[in-house]
C-alpha cells in the first residue's frame, strides 16, 4: 500500500535525522533541544516537507491495523529515545520529572503540532524552533 510505505519511509528518514543530531550531544538539554528542532525542521523546512507532516499526521489512523502495527513500532521507538533522554537529565539533576515516559509523549506532541500551527505564529523557522525548545525543556525541569 502506497500510504503504509510513505509513512514508513517518512518515519525512517526522520528518526534517522533525529538520532544523528542528538547523538552529537552529551547533555540531555542539548539532546532534548536537538530532537526537538530535528522534528520541527523536518516538518516545516519547506512546502513539500509541510505537506507530507500533514500527511503523516492526518492519515496514519487509515492504515489497517498490521499495517498501522508497523508504524506504531517507529513511533515507540521516538517515543522511548526522548524518554531515555529525560530520564537520562532526571539522573543527571538537569530535569526534574515524577512522568518521564509521559513527559517524552507530551513533548513529542508539542513538537509535532508546530506544523499545524505555524502559519499563525508568524515567526521565522529558526525563531519557532528555538521558542518550542524552550517549551520543551521547560516541561521537564
Amino acid at each position: 500500500d502506497l500510504l503504509r510505505e510513505f509513512l514508513d519511509e517518512s518515519y525512517d528518514v526522520t528518526l534517522a535525522r533525529i538520532e544523528r543530531r542528538a547523538a552529537r550531544h552529551t547533555a540531555p538539554v542539548d539532546q532534548l533541544q536537538e530532537i526537538v528542532g530535528t522534528i520541527i525542521w523536518s516538518a516545516l523546512h519547506d512546502d513539500f516537507a509541510r505537506r507530507a507532516a500533514f500527511v503523516v499526521a492526518s492519515e496514519y489512523l487509515r492504515l489497517d491495523p498490521p499495517e498501522r502495527a508497523a508504524i506504531e513500532l517507529k513511533r515507540k521507538a521516538l517515543l522511548d529515545l526522548v524518554e531515555g533522554v529525560v530520564r537520562d537529565g532526571v539522573k543527571k539533576r538537569k530535569f526534574k520529572c515524577d512522568e518521564p515516559r509521559e513527559a517524552a509523549r507530551a513533548i513529542i506532541t508539542l513538537a509535532q503540532s508546530v506544523s499545524a500551527v505555524e502559519h499563525e505564529i508568524g515567526r521565522p523557522l529558526d525563531d519557532v524552533i528555538a521558542l518550542y525548545q524552550h517549551f520543551a525543556v521547560a516541561l521537564v525541569r
